[in-house]
């Protein structure tokens, strides 16, 4: 029964508002017990009552046992996807540390040098020469004076060709 309540009411809201109305229904019906019984009621009457109470009793302690289960399993969802992240974030930390000494290592046997460097990973990034010349407060003709020595060096005819090279050379795996 607490299954098919927590799915049929779905959201916490709800859950809490049958929880709420469940423990008003038992409390009433305990004050109405106790009245019945000062009133000297029928053993009967007070007896069905008292299976009402004990009815909406376990009713209340089923949805809290599903709402503490649930929410137990929930928190060890968290946990896990948070593990999951941690984990993913250091494999790609490993990887773009890796990427970049590739890169690095590649600009050394080109024989850029460090100006050089700097403007290959502002176009690597995909930043116009005017944003690299800002980033640099440099000129935008300086920057792409020192494209022209990249692209040269790389052996390369331009942007495209000089991103399409880390992405066939340093990216894709060999076979």
């Amino acid at each position: 029964m607490p299954r098919i309540l927590t799915e049929t009411i779905g959201d916490r809201r709800a859950g809490r508002l049958v929880a709420s109305a469940l423990g008003i229904i038992v409390a009433m019906l305990a004050v109405d017990v106790w009245q019945d019984f000062a009133n000297g009621a029928s053993l009967q009457h007070m007896t069905s009552e008292v299976v009402m109470i004990s009815l909406g009793a376990i009713a209340l302690g089923a949805l809290w046992m599903s709402a503490s289960t649930r929410a137990a399993h929930l928190a060890t969802s968290l946990d896990h996807t948070r593990e999951d992240l941690r984990a993913w974030r250091e494999k790609a930390r490993l990887y773009s540390e890796g990427l970049s000494g590739e890169i690095d290592r590649q600009f050394g046997i080109w024989g850029l040098s460090p100006a050089e460097k700097e403007i290959a990973i502002l176009m690597l990034k995909g930043l116009s020469f005017k944003e690299a010349a800002e980033i640099r407060n440099s000129s935008e003709r300086t920057v792409r004076q020192q494209a022209q020595d990249v692209y040269r060096k790389a052996n390369v005819a331009g942007r495209n060709e000089f991103a399409a090279w880390f992405l066939e050379e340093l990216l894709v795996p060999r076979s």
